[in-house]
């Protein structure tokens, strides 16, 4: 099942309501429920440990009670793992480092060959087409930490993508270049984001969170 990024914020909304967990509403004429999803996933990809950002009445019961209501309520695929409480603040995460895997279909000498070559070139500009242009990125400013095993019928990427001030790049990005050196076809599956680090995030259980960061 794939839900797009309005679908998961929806989600979220519906679980809070069945749980009894009231989220605050905005101000003025058209109140919004004060929730936002900071950073979307990427098309066709699983994610863990995501992070949403709820605003709820302050005199609800403690984290743990509404942990487990949370639980009680989410549909299948969506676990509620923690609840941070964060007090009076209204924070502002923004995403560090994103780890990403997923499965190269073809020839694993070929793609873990691809890889290696990719760690060892100091510059990989790619350009980037859009409604509103063409954009050229160097993808080894964004993505480093890039991994490969053999894996029935293919190769298990592994890599991370840096988000900074100016964007980030995207996992197709990596994917399509790694599959045009292997010359294999761009198809992968299992695409997950398995870890998010983030600023401005307090700690928490099973969450990757930095006070302060200097880049």
């Amino acid at each position: 099942m794939y839900l797009s990024h309005l679908d998961t914020a929806r989600a979220v909304q519906r679980t809070f309501a069945r749980a009894g967990v009231p989220i605050a509403l905005s101000q003025g004429m058209r109140p919004k429920p004060r929730l936002s999803l900071p950073l979307p996933l990427p098309v066709g990809a699983a994610g863990c440990e995501e992070l949403a950002v709820v605003e709820v009445p302050p005199d609800l019961p403690g984290p743990a009670g509404a942990l487990r209501e949370l639980r009680a309520a989410a549909p299948p695929g969506l676990i509620p793992a923690a609840v941070i409480v964060v007090g009076e603040q209204h924070p502002r995460p923004q995403a560090l480092e994103a780890r990403y895997t997923c499965v190269l279909e073809g020839d694993a000498g070929a793609v873990q060959a691809a890889v290696e070559r990719y760690a060892t070139e100091v510059s990989v500009v790619r350009e980037r087409v859009s409604p509103k242009g063409r954009r050229t990125l160097d993808l080894k400013d964004y993505v480093v930490h890039a991994a490969a095993e053999a894996v029935p019928g293919g190769a298990r990427l592994s890599f991370s993508i840096r988000h900074r001030d100016d964007g980030a790049a995207r996992p197709q990005e990596l994917i399509d270049l790694i599959a045009t050196w292997a010359e294999v076809d761009p198809v992968m599956r299992g695409l997950k984001r398995r870890r998010i680090i983030w600023k401005g995030l307090p700690p928490g259980p099973s969450l990757g969170a930095e006070r302060s960061v200097s880049r």
